[in-house]
């Protein structure tokens, strides 16, 4: 039998780290190989031009999926590459759009809906931004499109979560590296999590389902999509997002890890035995690993090669070298 496609909402920070556009990218590949259906894309924050940045790309794809922005928090983010997306792509969803009855949903109200329609246990959510959406779902209330509190429709609808963010030193087979990029010493907690730790620590205490951190340590080594720049494929606005970014000379695939992890789980990764992850006041996230099998909380652990795996995301994707 074929195995049924996943079905993911895909939370993001889109618009400043060209991963999050290459991870959206993965996505509706995967989607395009019937490995996946992706239900929505929901902004952890709101600017002017994100919403139209989303849709741009989905578009593209061929997939004008509901697009949700968090607007309980506004912010003044440099949008990289947002803006020439919104401004340069067709979407729905210009500049003057967001906050207007006609412009983007609420990421709250959407999540919420669409795990009031969902089969149950048939959902798999991917963040790859902060966790801002999941913290605002996993203490939400009853509303319009469900009875049920944001726990019991989590632990009803949704069968994993996947999230990139964290930094564990324990159980962790390599040496601790130094940013090689900025190279200001070993990292102590990694941006995702940093961008919002109230958010962080309220969903690794609430969240009630299988919860799987792919961290800093998994994707900094997988670098892909070399070559991926504007002029190469100007139709493209994943190729744009990746020019302006860094000139497409390749990024790390954070964000693509856990897209993969999401609908091929276990495939290129193993898992530290199930805990709880904790995330302190400074961001510094940890794991304990629980005997009694109470933590459904897990991280990512090496298996396959690194470039084994850039190969494959470069693969789905389609070079443009």
């Amino acid at each position: 039998d074929k195995m049924k496609p996943t079905k993911i909402i895909f939370d993001t920070d889109i618009g400043w780290d060209c991963d999050d556009a290459g991870a959206l990218g993965l996505l509706h590949r995967l989607c395009d190989m019937g490995e996946a259906e992706l239900l929505a894309t929901v902004h952890c924050y709101v600017t002017p031009y994100v919403a139209g940045c989303l849709d741009a790309i989905n578009t593209y794809y061929g997939r004008p999926v509901p697009v949700g922005l968090n607007y309980t928090l506004p912010r003044n983010n440099p949008d990289t590459y947002a803006k020439a997306l919104c401004e340069t792509f067709g979407n729905r969803y210009p500049a003057a759009s967001v906050g207007t009855p006609d412009g983007p949903a609420d990421s709250l109200a959407l999540m919420r809906k669409l795990l009031s329609e969902a089969e149950d246990g048939s959902i798999t959510i991917v963040t790859v931004g902060d966790q801002a959406n999941l913290a605002r779902l996993v203490t939400s209330e009853a509303d319009e499109y469900s009875p049920l509190n944001g726990i019991d429709l989590i632990t009803k609808k949704v069968a994993r979560t996947v999230v990139m963010g964290g930094r564990f030193y324990e159980g962790w087979p390599m040496v601790i590296y130094s940013d090689n990029i900025n190279n200001i010493g070993p990292v102590t907690t990694e941006w995702n999590i940093f961008d919002h730790i109230p958010a962080a620590q309220t969903v690794a205490k609430l969240w009630p389902g299988e919860l799987v951190y792919s961290s800093t340590e998994i994707g900094t080594y997988i670098v892909t999509m070399k070559g991926w720049k504007g002029e190469t494929a100007p139709e493209n606005p994943v190729a744009v997002a990746y020019g302006i970014h860094n000139g497409g000379v390749g990024r790390s695939s954070w964000d693509h890890t856990a897209v993969l992890e999401a609908v091929r789980p276990g495939a290129y990764w193993s898992y530290r035995p199930w805990g709880r992850v904790s995330v302190d006041d400074k961001g510094i996230t940890s794991h304990a690993i629980t005997v009694d099998g109470a933590g459904k909380q897990t991280f990512l652990l090496p298996k396959a090669d690194y470039t084994a795996v850039a190969d494959v995301i470069d693969d789905i994707m389609g070079r443009m070298e």
